[in-house]
């Protein structure tokens, strides 16, 4: 009898090991993907199309994050209305909800953004920080959102983000008309 009890331990002991073999090949094809989980490249045409508000803001607040209840917000001044509401202020999640969504914003900048239902779409990329190089104001724009063909691009505002470029605020505004007026279902 000891020796069937040896036996059956054995086998019992064979078989977890197969059930937590399974279960880790199981969880790492499912996490596979996750692990290389990536922003897509998105037109600026997209982005426009989706967005309900896309404008010149100023962030004068930021929340205070509730662990587990509330994320942490951003409450903007709308300087200038290129789509949706035009004026007064509007607020947006200011913080990423997976690890390439880059949500961010920093109380007093100014910045293009482009909100829909309360977020900064493409992860994050529809938040454009606005710094100015020589007299002129740019829009920092990340390579993850493709321009229109000939829109011309400069340098970003840090020189070792390579796939940080900038645009005038003025081109992005004509390219945002452009990109609304195409499209009449948006007005």
């Amino acid at each position: 009898m000891g020796g069937q009890g040896v036996g059956l331990r054995l086998k019992r002991s064979s078989v977890r090991t197969a059930l937590a073999v399974a279960a880790g090949l199981a969880f790492s094809a499912l996490a596979g993907p996750l692990a290389l989980a990536k922003v897509r490249i998105a037109t600026l045409a997209e982005l426009v199309q989706s967005a309900e508000f896309i404008g010149v803001v100023r962030v004068d607040r930021i929340s205070t994050p509730i662990p587990f209840l509330r994320q942490r917000r951003a409450t903007a001044t709308v300087l200038q209305s290129w789509k949706g509401q035009s004026s007064g202020r509007v607020t947006f999640v200011a913080a990423p909800t997976w690890i390439c969504d880059i949500s961010d914003a920093k109380k007093g900048e100014l910045a293009v953004v482009f909100i829909r239902a309360g977020s900064l779409e493409h992860a994050g990329r529809g938040r454009m920080p606005i710094f100015t190089r020589e007299g002129r104001r740019l829009a920092a724009i990340w390579d993850d959102v493709r321009l229109p063909q000939g829109t011309s691009i400069k340098a970003g505002p840090e020189p070792e983000y390579s796939f940080i470029h900038g645009i005038t605020v003025s081109d992005l505004q004509e390219a945002v008309a452009e990109l609304t007026s195409e499209a009449p279902d948006q007005r």
